[in-house]
């Protein structure tokens, strides 16, 4: 009877192993080719925003600012640089809890990222960078375990990382996330604030 437990029990762990490997494939081959990796191994992505109908190298930067400071003004998240002359802002960023692992433990993944912006008359460039993992096992009766991992040193960018279902997950989220900051960030510019606490604030 013992015998027959262990074999299911294997038998379900491997099912449950094979799905989760599937599924974390599947995710990581919708984004293949939509990141890069730039001179020093960083996954790193850059987009120029054309606006030709705003032509003033300061406005397209205060516009750009107003992102940062509603978004990097606080917590762990900080503006780094913010040069109006030269025209270039930098923040460093935190995506907390970008994916949460379940399994015989729980791993919580924060993924840190650097995001700066140029501006010129007419057109800005984003360039963000995933820069690092902060990552959190709990479970057991033993203390929570923390480490840090550079995002290039883990999977899916280095074959042989360690936790590769989490790890894959984790860089897809992360990805996702990249994006939709890329995404608001050039919505600000284009469109102005659009900070939700402003547009509650009408008097």
């Amino acid at each position: 009877m013992r015998k027959i437990m262990i074999v299911l029990l294997v038998t379900l762990v491997t099912s449950v192993t094979y799905s989760q490997n599937r599924k974390t494939k599947k995710m990581l081959a919708e984004i293949e080719g939509k990141w890069n990796l730039d001179e020093n191994g960083n996954v790193s992505y850059t987009r120029i925003i054309e606006v030709p109908e705003i032509k003033s190298k300061d406005e397209i930067y205060n516009r750009a600012l107003n992102y940062f400071v509603y978004n990097y003004g606080s917590g762990k998240s900080v503006i780094q640089t913010q040069d109006k002359e030269l025209g270039r802002i930098v923040g460093k960023g935190i995506y907390k809890n970008v994916h949460i692992g379940m399994s015989l433990v729980t791993t919580y993944v924060n993924c840190w990222h650097i995001v700066r912006v140029d501006v010129k008359d007419g057109r800005a460039r984003i360039i963000l960078t995933l820069t690092e993992y902060d990552k959190r096992i709990s479970g057991g009766n033993t203390p929570d375990a923390l480490s840090s991992v550079k995002v290039e040193q883990s999977f899916p960018i280095n074959k042989k990382g360690y936790q590769k279902t989490v790890m894959g997950k984790a860089f897809y989220k992360s990805h996702l996330s990249a994006i939709a900051t890329l995404d608001a960030i050039e919505k600000s510019i284009k469109d102005g604030n659009t900070s939700k606490a402003l547009e509650k604030d009408k008097w």
